[in-house]
């Protein structure tokens, strides 16, 4: 090959990328998966996220709510999303578990998705009404063995880490709660 094929190969191979670096990323709207209903603590985190991070991008970020099935919803809609950029998901941690507890798992925590970030943790507690009877975690196990099964308790759905944790509390004590799921924290509070 002589030189001046070599210099025009070159300088066509040069010219060739300069078409995809044109194009800004984002050039639309990114779609934003939550797997919790609106209004709970979750979704305004989300939506404060997207509030930043829109104004870094100089785009849109649209938080849609998608909850259900312990979290899992939003994670199965993003793995058949189109694979541009263009729509994200938060994950709940109960999507490491929950395909375990199926006979056919819709997904794959690990294989399935790339994660890019970290963005929250969460503390759990147990909190009852003010109203009460209780006032100690002693007189609540004391009523809850007295009345097996009477007592319920909310979760953000069966088998996330809320209903879980609950139960292995309840194990421990001795007790039998009554397990009510809700899809998320903001209706579980209503």
């Amino acid at each position: 090959m002589d030189r001046r094929t070599i210099l025009m190969t070159t300088g066509a191979l040069a010219v060739l990328p300069s078409s995809a670096y044109a194009q800004a990323f984002p050039s639309r709207p990114i779609t934003l998966y939550c797997a919790f209903p609106a209004g709970g603590p979750t979704d305004q985190v989300l939506r404060a996220f997207a509030e930043s991070a829109s104004r870094t991008l100089g785009q849109s970020i649209i938080v849609e709510s998608k909850p259900g099935a312990g979290g899992t919803v939003a994670p199965i809609a993003l793995k058949t999303a189109k694979p541009d950029g263009y729509t994200l998901s938060q994950l709940a941690i109960s999507i490491f578990r929950i395909p375990h507890m199926q006979k056919t798992p819709q997904l794959d925590a690990l294989r399935d998705f790339t994660y890019i970030i970290n963005m929250t943790g969460y503390t759990f507690g147990l909190v009852v009404p003010a109203s009460a009877p209780w006032k100690t975690l002693k007189e609540f196990v004391e009523d809850a063995k007295k009345n097996p099964g009477k007592i319920e308790y909310g979760s953000t759905g069966s088998g996330t880490t809320p209903h879980l944790a609950i139960e292995e509390f309840a194990a421990k004590a001795g007790i039998k709660l009554t397990h009510v799921p809700f899809k998320g924290s903001a209706d579980m509070m209503t």
